[in-house]
């Protein structure tokens, strides 16, 4: 089962721990933009759940006081089926605000085969400071309890028991409780209890357990109780979206609607973004002579980027606090919160107002019906006056640019206390190709160009990658295009602008040489090359090898244009080419055009991807096989070959 907390994709952590929800993913794709896939896992220590394991028995028991705090004890019973589950298992990493909680690990053994209990010594259960915090001990706030369990096998069984005692709510009155039980992992037997003061609101959902929404009401205390059973669980899948969004689950909060999340929040954030005179005197500093006050808050949400570094670090109140943005400044560092406060100080300094965002980055475009800070992982900003999102922990992202995880998303606007929706993932934000030249010489080597054609999603992931680009590691990318694309020669890189100056677009160049490509002394056919220095969605079709899929999965609007002109010697005849391409379904178009240009052959493929069901929803298992079909009709155009040399020099078959 899963138990939902707020990711680390930013310092936005309620509690994470051991999640068991997460599909296992298949391997990137050279264009992964384009093909649906699954979603990320809720925390950094997710183990993937897979028939490699299965919970013969898991417990939890939520007993919660009139002030929202609480105890959760744990209990859990899984049995390794294989050699992956063993490293999977042989620790176990629990996560705790050492400030907020306590954690307790009550029990830890092992129960192989023949059914031998093999106790883990107690200097095989420590403590360690979070990866995080070891690098910003200042702020340390979250430790990692690590059980290590020895001697594992397949056959072996995993069993341990943990206390986790809430001393304080992460907001005043806040409570919630988020299971998932994952459809593709085995459960014999799984129960969740609950029990809080009667007179404490509850808001319950449930979905595919057994248990009812209604509690049992004795001496002021209310109780529900829920179980679940999963024999045979679902083999995993292509694509899918996030396991709660099909799978069994179980919800509970004591807030209301999302308006009373965004109200808490902001009772602490609102007073953490005063303007100080240190701040006053830096926003005037940066937005010297700049009239515009658009072009204010651009020079303002890039010097945050470039100058408040960025770590992912437990802050405050147990990761849901924000520090005071002049010590942010004073420090020259935060998280997520602390880049919001600091932006919206600078901002407010120069009469622009914003307000901060809670975001779900990466988790899809839905939210649960009742309010769970557990769908929140992250924090950005908006600024009102221009309808505009920012978020300045990307050091890569132009002002009005977000990265991809930031698209098409459900936020939480604190200071108006609603709920939105970031700009769409769409084609005009996604868009991507590229233009590649080759040029061939009557020995059949070649030269070359590739000219990637990148939109915002695009040009932040390469100013990410090129920014570590160094006179040490130059030649050795260099290298690793051209053997990538099976090319036997050598190119170079060119930058087309800095990857650190946010204020200018940025792009690059592939110059590329090649020998003994192809012998034009013969007859032969040439299928278009693979463009060294580009992702080609050529071999998109992988992504659906798989004949069905039966979990909804993720699919936005996306685009995909590659031109590439193939240049022959003068003399060497052309004999064919393939005939045009067109073919459109639900899913989406793909189109082929086939041109000559005198000895030039050129190939124009352009895949445009829908939102099948709209920006704002999930696509269905149903949609999957639209998608097959439409990348199958990829998959023939690239096999068109152009035939080439002189006919008289080959003999017909008998």
């Amino acid at each position: 089962m899963t138990r939902m907390t707020w990711m680390a994709a930013c310092a936005l952590a309620v509690s994470p721990v051991h999640a068991w929800s997460q599909a296992a993913q298949p391997p990137r794709l050279p264009v992964p933009a384009m093909a649906p896939t699954p979603a990320p896992a809720s925390a950094p220590s997710d183990i993937q759940a897979s028939n490699n394991f299965s919970f013969v028995s898991y417990r939890a028991d939520y007993v919660v006081r009139p002030d929202a705090g609480n105890v959760q004890t744990e209990s859990y019973d899984i049995l390794l089926k294989t050699k992956a589950a063993v490293e999977q298992f042989s620790q176990v990493r629990l996560s705790y605000s050492e400030k907020m909680e306590t954690l307790e690990v009550l029990s830890a053994y092992t129960l192989t085969a023949d059914g031998q209990r093999r106790d883990v010594p107690a200097d095989r259960i420590y403590t360690q400071e979070s990866y995080s915090s070891a690098a910003a001990a200042m702020y340390a706030d979250r430790k990692v309890r690590v059980v290590v369990f020895p001697n594992l096998a397949p056959g072996t069984r995993v069993v341990y028991q943990t206390r986790r005692t809430q001393n304080m709510p992460y907001f005043p009155g806040y409570f919630s409780l988020w299971e998932t039980f994952s459809v593709f992992s085995q459960y014999d037997d799984a129960q969740v209890t609950l029990s809080a003061p009667a007179s404490l609101p509850m808001h319950v959902q449930q979905r595919g357990v057994q248990g009812s929404q209604a509690p049992t009401l004795r001496n002021g205390q209310a109780t529900w109780a829920w179980r679940y059973r999963r024999p045979d669980p679902l083999p995993v899948q292509n694509w899918t979206a996030a396991p709660w969004e099909f799978s069994p689950t179980i919800m509970a909060s004591t807030y209301r609607d999302w308006a009373q999340v965004a109200q808490a929040y902001q009772l602490k954030g609102s007073e953490a973004a005063r303007v100080t005179p240190g701040i006053q005197t830096l926003a005037d500093e940066i937005t010297r002579g700049i009239d515009d006050r658009r072009e204010q808050a651009a020079a303002l949400y890039r010097w945050v980027s470039q100058n408040i570094r960025y770590v992912a670090v437990y802050l405050g109140n147990g990761g849901l606090e924000p520090n005071p943005a002049q010590s942010i400044l004073d420090n020259h560092y935060g998280d997520c919160k602390d880049h919001v406060v600091i932006l919206e100080a600078l901002l407010a300094a120069r009469g622009i107002d914003s307000t901060p965002v809670l975001i779900g980055a990466g988790g899809g475009p839905t939210l649960p019906a009742i309010p769970m800070l557990g769908r929140f992982n992250h924090a950005i900003t908006y600024i009102p006056e221009f309808d505009l999102y920012l978020d300045s922990t990307s050091a890569y992202a132009r002002f009005g640019q977000l990265p991809d995880g930031d698209l098409g998303a459900p936020v939480l606007l604190t200071r108006q206390a609603r709920v939105a929706r970031t700009p769409a993932n769409d084609a005009a934000r996604n868009g991507n190709g590229f233009e590649v030249t080759f040029r061939f010489d009557p020995a059949g080597n070649l030269e070359g160009q590739t000219v990637p054609q990148p939109r915002e999603v695009g040009e932040i992931g390469m100013r990410g990658s090129f920014a570590r680009l160094n006179a040490q590691n130059r030649a050795r990318v260099e290298e690793s295009i051209m053997a990538s694309s099976g090319f036997d020669g050598s190119g170079t890189l060119t930058l087309l602008g800095d990857p650190q100056d946010l204020a200018r677009p940025f792009n690059y160049r592939y110059d590329f040489h090649a020998r003994d490509y192809v012998d034009f002394g013969v007859v032969g056919g040439m299928v278009l090359p693979d463009p060294p220095g580009g992702e080609s969605f050529r071999d998109i079709y992988t992504t659906t090898s798989a004949p069905d899929n039966v979990t909804p999965f993720y699919c936005n609007d996306t685009l995909r244009e590659e031109t590439y002109r193939v240049e022959f010697p003068v003399g060497v005849p052309i004999v064919a080419m393939p005939r045009d391409q067109q073919f459109r379904n639900a899913a989406g178009e793909y189109a082929l055009h086939w041109t000559r240009e005198g000895q030039a052959i050129v190939a124009r493929h352009r895949l445009h991807q829908n939102a099948v069901r709209g920006a704002d929803a999930l696509c269905q298992p149903g949609d999957y096989a639209a998608f097959r079909e439409l990348y199958q009709q990829v998959r023939r155009g690239f096999r068109g070959q152009v035939v080439y040399g002189d006919l008289r020099t080959v003999q017909s078959a008998p």
